[in-house]
């Protein structure tokens, strides 16, 4: 029997929109399709030429085609189980889901950042240098308010890490 576990901090990334969705229809459509030509010409033709043309197809722009039909299609959730330090990022397309599981010994403080191109991040950091990279954010705020709600369930500092070389702790008793 599978055991069901509480998880304490639940982050769901949400739905996709409809063009992303059709736009990993298309993707999946096209992968298919190659798969559909390369077993045709391999099995029920016999054509060793175009077998070998399609083939190669199949391996060039069939993966090209999967990993874009993944990306579009694909959402994160992120689950934080308290009580035993496990953070646990479920990947899930349609009806699939993959869990990596990632044990931590203590939760110490979540940052948010500044990338290089422009976005803002937030961690999750654990013993001492160690950390866990959660989502990547558009604006500034939108970081600092996800950062925010994760200290304020986790019960943790948090650190304004967009400046670099200028990193300030944020007191949260000031903002309630």
């Amino acid at each position: 029997m599978k055991e069901i576990t509480e998880f304490e901090v639940s982050i769901f990334e949400g739905k996709r929109a409809w063009y992303e969705l059709l736009l990993a229809a298309v993707f999946y459509s096209a992968f298919i399709y190659m798969v559909t030509l390369t077993v045709y010409y391999g099995f029920i033709e016999k054509s060793v030429q175009i077998f070998i043309r399609a083939f190669v197809t199949l391996l060039l722009c069939g993966t090209y085609s999967i990993v874009y039909g993944l990306r579009f299609s694909a959402t994160k959730n992120l689950l934080i189980d308290v009580d035993t330090n496990l953070i646990v990022s479920r990947y899930v397309v349609g009806p699939f889901s993959y869990d990596v599981k990632s044990k931590v010994t203590e939760f110490e403080y979540v940052s948010f950042y500044e990338d290089r191109y422009g976005c803002f991040g937030t961690n999750l950091w654990y013993v001492k240098n160690k950390h866990y990279k959660m989502y990547s954010f558009e604006n500034k705020e939108s970081a600092y308010q996800f950062a925010l709600d994760i200290s304020n369930k986790l019960n943790i500092d948090l650190l304004d890490a967009t400046e670099k070389g200028n990193f300030q702790w944020i007191e949260k008793q000031n903002l309630k």
